[in-house]
């Protein structure tokens, strides 16, 4: 029904799931205005997409979008705060700013290399290498099992070996 631009339908649907995706996004991220920020976002995805999207089951299409909100939000706010962190170290009397350049501009590679992966190699990727998950939380996280969530981060890992293997021998 809401493909057929019904508000009642998709009023309905907000209805019925706004709660249930408010409460997982606020026990994972325990920020109200974020969670609400994040419910939001997922009902304009749901309401922008719906003509181009077939959905078979409704509930885990909404908590899919919400957890890959919630996943990117906690993501961002790592890097953030690892780079203020970083730029927060450097002083004067730094030996090697170099190296400490080179650095980020590895981890920002790294990062827009990262984006590339299929969703759920990069998602696995993102909690293990970057959030510091351990693999079995990486997959409760996305209801995974520990095996796919190997699997997951191994195929992320060897495509990150590819691209700045492949980097690496254009420039030098």
């Amino acid at each position: 029904m809401i493909k057929a631009d019904s508000v009642d339908a998709f009023n309905e649907v907000y209805s019925r799931y706004w709660d249930l995706l408010f409460h997982v996004t606020m026990k994972r991220l325990q920020v109200r205005e974020i969670a609400e920020e994040i419910v939001q976002d997922t009902f304009i995805i749901l309401w922008e997409k719906r003509h181009t999207i077939e959905i078979t089951a409704l509930k885990p299409y909404l908590f899919a979008i919400t957890r890959y909100a919630v996943f990117h939000y906690l993501a961002s706010k790592q890097t953030i705060a690892s780079r203020m962190k970083a730029l927060s170290d450097i002083t004067p009397n730094d030996a090697d700013i170099e190296s400490l350049v080179n650095d980020r501009l590895l981890l920002q590679l790294i990062e827009t290399i990262a984006n590339e992966l299929p969703e759920k190699s990069r998602q696995v990727f993102y909690y293990n290498k970057l959030l510091d998950y351990s693999i079995p939380q990486a997959a409760e996280t996305f209801n995974i099992s520990t095996k796919t969530a190997e699997g997951h981060l191994t195929k992320a890992l060897k495509i990150l070996r590819l691209k700045l293997s492949a980097l690496h021998s254009t420039l030098f």
